[in-house]
């Protein structure tokens, strides 16, 4: 008997894979079991690429780690199972979608490199090789994530989605454990897509002989919990399909768990068809509203009632973050070296520090947009029917120089007016202090009269003698000065 070692469940040993997780399954520890050694360990495929050990598997094929001979490089190399590609039909078939995969050039899309069939009948693809953790193992440690980050995420892996769409290709088997999150020191965290085109030759080859895709064993085409109603139906697919399937990751980033979920793929796949997802905000409250309808917008059960492809369902999302002001990395967005050092400053030490608001402004002024969107705070607190519509308002050009001219020339007038103001007042007071008293008056030594004798009726009166000429004395000054000594002392102090 084999477990699996995340659910817990036991299958047969003929198994190797769970079918609820597609986690590989190990020997119970009750019985001993010999787990067979993969034979491709160490083997060359085509003289080329030395496989040097396993990084992982599902239901169409295993990854290994493989090393290119001829120039020393490290690569991933995706040898399918046997069973897809067993007939010459299946392999032709191989060949159109791996082309297909391999022109899709884009920057959150592994490359593909290379592709071909071993003389032991292997039938691999080469791809780059990243270093980074699955959406899946991210999701299990840290769910649910922050809004920003999860918005950030599924816009690079819906862009890579677009790009597909646009090429004429559907992935038909969008999932966590097929989303890379790379990270670095020296970059944001970047989002590849695999396993382009695969799975739409599994499913050509399956339909040939097994109608009934969700029970196969072991080569299972999409895993239940992400597929859209029409894909568990086995109607014909169309990229509204790989629309679902992004709606459901992204319910899975916001909330910590999928719409659906049941005891076995079919009644996931029922529950798919026939139930209404419970909302997000329900599950956790900070979630904005706005999101909550994107997200719902794309798991609608009729394909005609959902974002016809990857394209429309990134530009609602994208419109959506643009509105909350989220902060997001988009790859074909970033900033270039110049409109950094235009929004930022160099610190002594040589480092550039950037305005984040400067950069915002100075991209949405390049970005050719004449107008400016308010969004009022009572917009996130209605129902989607009762959301008013966001206010317009027309840009105005502003002079800057000119209008800073007149400013200058104001202040200036009005400090010249007040100076005058001053000197006219503190004039006025010195002239009403001034005492009104005759300046060709001689004072006195002394002001206060003296009392006379009387003469006596014996004494005759001797006549005064007449006092000698003298000089007069000059005027005194003043105790308040005159007019100009005030006006001057007052221009000699500082202001």
């Amino acid at each position: 008997m084999l477990s699996c070692p995340k659910c817990g469940k036991h299958y047969p040993s003929d198994i190797k894979f769970c079918p609820e997780d597609r986690t590989v399954l190990q020997a119970d520890a009750t019985v001993a079991v010999e787990i067979p050694s993969d034979p491709l360990i160490g083997h060359t495929l085509d003289g080329k690429y030395r496989i040097e050990h396993r990084l992982g598997g599902g239901g169409m094929g295993t990854v290994y780690r493989a090393r290119h001979l001829l120039i020393d490089r490290a690569v991933a190399v995706k040898v399918l199972n046997k069973r897809l590609v067993e007939e010459e039909s299946s392999r032709v078939r191989f060949q159109r979608e791996a082309k297909a995969a391999g022109r899709l050039q884009h920057l959150n899309a592994v490359a593909v490199t290379d592709f071909g069939e071993s003389s032991e009948g292997y039938v691999y693809i080469v791809m780059e090789l990243l270093e980074g953790r699955t959406l899946r193992e991210i999701l299990a440690k840290e769910a649910p994530l922050e809004t920003a980050r999860a918005v950030s995420m599924m816009l690079q892996a819906s862009a890579a989605v677009a790009a597909a769409h646009e090429a004429g290709v559907i992935h038909r088997d969008l999932k966590p454990a097929n989303i890379l999150v790379t990270q670095s020191a020296e970059a944001p965290s970047v989002v590849k897509v695999l396993d382009f085109g695969i799975a739409k030759l599994a499913a050509e080859t399956l339909d040939d002989d097994e109608p009934n895709t969700l029970t196969q064993i072991g080569v299972m085409i999409g895993t239940p919990r992400y597929m859209s109603p029409e894909q568990c139906n086995g109607h014909e697919l169309t990229p509204a399909s790989d629309v679902y399937s992004l709606g459901v990751i992204l319910y899975e980033m916001l909330t910590g768990s999928v719409p659906f979920s049941g005891s076995s793929p079919l009644a996931i796949a029922i529950k798919h068809a026939s139930e209404y997802p419970r909302p997000p905000r329900e599950i956790v409250a900070a979630i904005p509203l706005e999101l909550e309808n994107v997200v719902l917008h794309a798991l609608e059960k009729n394909p005609e009632d959902r974002p016809a492809n990857a394209a429309e369902f990134r530009h609602e999302l994208l419109e959506l973050t643009e509105k909350l002001g989220l902060e997001y990395h988009a790859l074909i967005l970033s900033p270039d070296i110049d409109a950094l050092r235009v929004a930022g400053v160099e610190s002594p030490s040589g480092r550039l520090v950037v305005d984040i608001s400067r950069l915002r402004e100075g991209r949405m002024l390049s970005s050719g947009n004449n107008e400016i969107t308010l969004v009022t705070p009572s917009t996130f607190s209605k129902t989607s029917a009762e959301k008013t519509q966001p206010k317009t308002f027309s840009r105005m050009e502003i002079g800057l120089g000119r209008r800073r001219t007149v400013r200058n020339v104001i202040l200036v007038s009005v400090s010249l007016l007040l100076a005058f103001g001053i000197l006219g007042l503190v004039a006025m007071r010195s002239w009403t202090a001034m005492p009104a008293t005759n300046v060709n008056a001689v004072p006195s030594p002394d002001s206060s009269p003296l009392p006379l004798p009387s003469p006596s009726p014996t004494q005759t009166p001797r006549p005064k003698p007449s006092p000698s000429p003298s000089p007069s004395p000059s005027p005194s000054p003043k105790k308040g000065g005159s007019f100009l000594n005030k006006v001057g002392r007052i221009l000699k102090k500082p202001f």
